[in-house]
């Protein structure tokens, strides 16, 4: 079951390429966020089940190169960056790199951590990612897209969107530590229970109603966490 989710997300990946190959980039654009969901919920479906595989960790790493590392940045060089020439097949080249670098290292540091050498690795470290997560990083990525969806013409802006790439690419192979939402467990006090409900369900109709705001927004958020989660990070791994 959760090889065939992870098939599934592969199939809305190209979907998505195809349907930027036509210049339809809304319909491209929401098949990474169907990708994206479908990603997020494998790994989840595979502990639940206690179907976990080295053979279903493989699929995923691979599906994420293509649904993340390569759709995205063809989505943005065929919409944008495809205008400043050498340079924006440059940028195109720079990220789909760092992005094999950034599941090749991940890879590695799983292998690493179910290793017997690795038992004493401390249980705090668990909340947080080396890097920038490839499926955010192309979310993230196509922040400028979700601008023109909103009527803001980006054609002046190719340089600056060329900047964007290449530091969400950097971010990707850098050691900077960044949250993880895997092991996220806290407890809900009874009374905040139907405020976080709703909270939820607002966000989720803010989504449905207002996408491409809530889209940047997220983004924004996110990038705000970044040294957020450096400082916590410090912290933590002092006190220990």
């Amino acid at each position: 079951v959760p090889s065939i989710i992870t098939t599934l997300a592969l199939c809305a990946g190209l979907n998505s390429f195809r349907f930027a190959l036509e210049a339809r980039y809304e319909l491209a654009v929401e098949f990474i966020f169907i990708a994206a969901f479908l990603d997020a919920i494998d790994g989840r479906v595979a502990r639940a089940l206690k179907a976990e595989s080295k053979i279903g960790g493989q699929l995923d790493s691979l599906a994420d190169f293509f649904n993340f590392g390569i759709a995205p940045i063809i989505m943005i060089y065929l919409w944008q960056l495809n205008e400043i020439g050498r340079l924006g097949w440059l940028v195109v080249i720079l990220y789909v790199v760092c992005t094999a670098l950034r599941l090749a290292k991940f890879n590695v540091l799983q292998d690493a951590i179910s290793t017997d050498e690795n038992e004493k690795r401390p249980i705090w470290m668990q909340n947080f990612f080396v890097g920038v997560p490839s499926p955010i990083a192309g979310i993230m990525v196509l922040s400028p897209l979700y601008l023109s969806f909103l009527g803001f013409d980006m054609s002046s802006f190719l340089m600056p969107i060329a900047c964007l790439v290449i530091i969400i690419s950097l971010l990707m192979v850098s050691s900077v530590p960044t949250f993880s939402l895997k092991n996220l467990k806290f407890r809900v006090p009874r009374v905040y229970l139907i405020s976080i409900i709703l909270t939820f369900v607002l966000i989720a109709g803010a989504l449905s109603t207002f996408p491409w705001i809530m889209m940047l927004v997220l983004c924004a958020i996110y990038l705000v966490s970044i040294p957020i989660a450096i400082r916590k990070y410090r912290l933590m791994e002092r006190s220990a």
